[in-house]
């Protein structure tokens, strides 16, 4: 693992080192995308079968926060395209290598049922649109959730691999952070799929025998998006930390850091940013002992999604307090607190991380039904 992560910093760092460059385009350069895939950090929850490491939810959040704190553009794309990787494990060999089988080999794209399809035999013709499509143009296949329609009903949920000049690409990502993800949406029209390139969705019991496929799945996807906003967060607080070393505000005769109220304000962000990377470590560890008897628990998945969501909402409080205590000095673009600002504004919107989530933890310790799909 610590391999893994040296290579991934060394791509991160580039990153950050191209800032301007990665903002202006709103896309990561190919070159570091390639970086990436020859890294193996996007397969790195693929079977080894299909050349990927297996490697452990906690080694792989430990890796996109690492990322993060460089790059949040950069950790992003690494991390939801490298979990779609998790699919292998619940899928065909013969499928999975077929996704697999090129050295370039990246999966993206979005999951949820936004399509809609209908069977034709054992193939699917799709047609829809979807957002949120994080670094789809870099992708050799590219992913799309899909409700199946059999007369006026939906009789089941899939997703589907479509090759990407099988898309319709919509250069629409003009945001406020995250800017180098470029996550577009995307669309087809009416695009027949072979049987070898879809499977039906959420998954259910894994094929594979490893313990990581054992893991929650959306959980495992919470994870990545949560340990991106760890690692933002932890950088904000080295950043207001040498900000408050140095800057006495004009007419105040001392310097921030020698202030009684921005220590106590320091010393708050720092235990939300300890609370959050608690949280989030103690639930992973508990999900992992507990798979290695078996598949874990609706209630776990539920404790996975409420620790995903309550620590991103703690780091961006976090990232947010220290662009505050920095003044004047966090709204230059050239600053690293106003980038962290937007980009940790941006990972607290996403559906797996935002407060929606505690409603669902909040049913299931009040021993309500919840859908299993949604964990």
């Amino acid at each position: 693992m610590k391999e893994l992560q040296l290579k991934a910093v060394t791509i991160a760092k580039k990153a950050e080192d191209r800032k301007r460059e990665i903002e202006s385009e709103r896309n990561i350069p190919i070159d570091l995308i390639s970086e990436v895939k020859e890294a193996g950090l996007v397969r790195m929850w693929a079977t080894s079968e299909c050349g990927g490491t297996e490697t452990s939810v906690s080694e792989v959040s430990s890796i996109i926060s690492r990322m993060a704190y460089y790059s949040g553009s950069m950790a992003w794309v690494t991390g939801v395209t490298n979990c779609s990787s998790l699919i292998t494990g619940f899928i065909s060999d013969e499928m999975a290598q077929g996704l697999y089988q090129k050295d370039n080999a990246m999966i993206g794209g979005f999951a949820g049922p936004a399509g809609m399809a209908t069977m034709e035999g054992n193939q699917l013709r799709v047609k829809g649109k979807w957002s949120w499509g994080s670094g789809v143009t870099h992708c050799s296949h590219i992913v799309a959730g899909t409700a199946i329609i059999e007369g006026d009903k939906m009789v089941g949920t899939a997703i589907v691999f479509f090759n990407p000049d099988e898309v319709a690409f919509h250069d629409n990502w003009q945001v406020m952070g995250l800017k180098g993800t470029h996550s577009i949406d995307y669309s087809v029209k009416s695009t027949l799929i072979p049987k070898e390139r879809w499977t039906y969705f959420p998954v259910k019991s894994p094929i594979s025998e490893s313990l990581l496929y054992r893991f929650s799945f959306l959980g495992a996807l919470s994870v990545s998006i949560a340990a991106v906003g760890k690692g933002m967060a932890e950088r904000a607080l080295d950043e207001i930390k040498k900000i408050a070393m140095k800057k006495s505000p004009f007419g105040q005769g001392k310097l921030l850091s020698d202030r009684p109220d921005f220590q106590e304000h320091m010393a708050k962000a720092i235990g939300n940013y300890k609370a959050a990377e608690s949280l989030l470590k103690s639930t992973i560890t508990e999900l992992e002992k507990e798979v290695k008897s078996g598949p874990c628990s609706i209630k776990s998945k539920a404790n996975l999604r409420l620790a995903t969501a309550h620590a991103t909402a703690l780091n961006t409080e976090v990232v947010n307090s220290c662009y505050r205590l920095a003044g004047g000095s966090a709204i230059w673009q050239d600053g690293k607190l106003e980038e962290l600002f937007r980009d940790m504004n941006v990972v607290s919107q996403h559906g797996m991380v935002n407060r929606g989530n505690y409603r669902t933890g909040g049913a299931i310790h009040l021993d309500k039904q919840v859908p299993e799909f949604l964990l």
